[in-house]
């Protein structure tokens, strides 16, 4: 299976796991710079950015990509979020902003369960 269709994958698995808390999700096509756009109720709440490797190890992800979901989350009053996933891991989630402080790529490795953010999100 190649690279775009293991990515594909889990963009699809993201959207579901969305869903199963009650929010829309859909997968935008051509990614850059957000690959998902979550919506309740007609309002777009969070920006997407999924990253996913065969590794076991950590993700990179540069400053760049960091400066441009946040940009374009801002745009439309959402909040960024990165969820990303390790062969055989389960779904994490960490947010952008905390990294523009940092100098350099964030290097993402465990943390926060997607699905223990959503837990926590739709109780609020």
């Amino acid at each position: 299976m190649t690279n775009y269709k293991k990515g594909r994958r889990f963009e699809y698995r993201v959207c579901e796991v969305f869903r199963e808390y009650g929010f829309e999700a859909v997968r935008k096509a051509g990614s850059s710079p957000y690959d998902i756009s979550v919506m309740k109720d007609g309002r777009v709440l969070f920006l997407v950015d999924a990253k996913k490797t065969s590794q076991k190890k950590c993700i990179y992800v540069s400053k760049s990509d960091i400066e441009k979901i946040v940009r374009e989350a801002d745009a439309v009053g959402a909040e960024p979020l990165i969820i990303y996933g390790f062969r055989y891991s389960p779904v994490f989630v960490s947010f952008p902003r905390e990294f523009l402080k940092t100098e350099g790529s964030a290097k993402l490795e465990g943390g926060l369960k997607l699905k223990d953010f959503l837990e926590s999100f739709v109780k609020l």
